[in-house]
């Protein structure tokens, strides 16, 4: 499959992708959601046990096919960004002691993104914990790191973004691709 021009934001948790992913969503542009939050949202609403620590297995599997249909979804030549991509599960997993599981590795390498992948970096003035995303700010810098580390594994070329305002990084990131 030909990489497409779906952009990943990512990096540690709380660092700011999902605000910078919902601006570019009111400039017009194809987004995805925050899938893993949605889903636990939805299944801790409904009493549903696809949740990451009931059932790890079928919560990342269930992710994973959202990420694919997200990407399917985008047609070629189209500009669009993801909050988070397959290649932050394979980092979660490892995080998590889990390895690198091959239905990840296989679907990372069918599924590529552009080459560019815009890191939000570690920023204590706007880090906050809730009851989802539960990680310290040294967890969230661990995990940030793990992130980092994969995406270059899987030959991504990372640029961090700056600290500034929302609509700054907008500028930033839309002049650089």
């Amino acid at each position: 499959m030909p990489e497409k021009q779906i952009y990943v934001i990512t990096g540690g948790p709380g660092f700011g992708k999902t605000m910078l992913v919902e601006a570019l969503r009111a400039e017009g542009y194809p987004c995805s959601g925050e899938f893993a939050r949605e889903l636990i949202l939805t299944q801790q609403a409904t009493g549903g046990d696809i949740l990451p620590w009931k059932n790890p297995k079928l919560f990342q599997q269930t992710i994973l096919n959202k990420r694919k249909e997200f990407f399917d979804s985008v047609p070629e030549g189209t500009i669009a960004f993801a909050d988070r991509a397959i290649p932050d599960q394979i980092a979660f997993a490892r995080y998590k002691g889990f390895g690198t599981p091959e239905v990840l590795v296989s679907a990372a390498s069918e599924y590529r993104y552009a080459s560019k992948v815009f890191v939000t970096p570690p920023w204590p003035e706007i880090f906050v914990n809730d009851p989802i995303r539960t990680e310290t700010f040294d967890e969230a810098l661990q995990i940030h790191r793990i992130v980092v580390e994969t995406y270059r594994d899987l030959n991504y070329q990372i640029i961090e973004l700056p600290l500034v305002p929302i609509s700054e990084r907008i500028n930033y990131l839309l002049q650089l691709i």
